[in-house]
């Protein structure tokens, strides 16, 4: 396991690990870092205590409503970087994996849950929004009809073995067991030539990614609308 792991790059999320811009720039430049280095054969990105990431840094964002959108923008290019990453992404979650903290799990290519503490969360439902155009399109490309239903429709909150039983993620056990749940899980793509699997994965997902790379505001797509009553 020690040998694996010296051919893993670890992105650890600190705190409650929410996004703001200097969060979002120091894991870009950690993939940037990981591209640079060949013999990095996998991400694994991680949080600390009982947090994975509650999500936005919404007492940021909120002082700083002139960049709410636009950053919000940005963190879905940076689920698009995971969805054609050219080594496997890997989500360990090892507590709460709340609204961008849930769509980043989504976004990686496996993800293994601890099974006695934390929830999958897409809370917006309770907290009064709507998802983004490039938000939804990840939740529907990457969950069942049955699990949006559970969380995104109800803002229920999942249980790793409830993860797991809607495939949310591949594997639940103890924390202490994270690390060699994921290295099991991604062991299939881990090695592969980086080039064809940056290439496949686009080419899997690709209106997904070109719709969540786009420049172009949200609302410039066009928005659910309501029936009329």
């Amino acid at each position: 396991m020690s040998d694996e792991l010296n051919a893993v790059h670890t992105i650890q999320l600190t705190g409650s690990g929410v996004f703001n811009p200097e969060v979002l720039s120091a894991t870009h430049k950690a993939l940037d870092a990981v591209e640079a280095d060949p013999s990095i054969q996998a991400v694994f990105l991680r949080g600390e205590g009982k947090n994975f990431s509650q999500g936005l840094d919404l007492e940021y964002l909120m002082a700083n409503p002139d960049i709410f959108s636009e950053f919000v923008t940005s963190t879905m290019h940076l689920a698009a970087r995971f969805l054609t990453f050219p080594v496997p992404v890997v989500s360990l979650v090892n507590g709460h994996a709340f609204g961008l903290g849930a769509m980043l799990v989504l976004a990686s290519d496996y993800a293994v849950m601890r099974g006695d503490r934390g929830f999958f969360c897409l809370p917006e439902i309770d907290i009064g929004m709507t998802l983004t155009v490039r938000m939804n399109a990840l939740v529907k490309a990457s969950m069942s009809a049955y699990a949006i239903r559970e969380t995104l429709l109800t803002g229920g909150r999942l249980t790793g073995e409830q993860a797991r039983s809607m495939g949310v993620v591949d594997a639940v056990g103890d924390d202490s067991e994270l690390e060699a749940l994921a290295l099991q899980v991604s062991a299939p793509m881990r090695g592969k030539p980086r080039e064809l699997l940056a290439g496949l994965k686009y080419g899997v997902h690709q209106e997904l990614v070109d719709l969540m790379m786009s420049d172009a505001p949200d609302d410039a797509f066009q928005q659910v609308k309501i029936w009329p009553r």
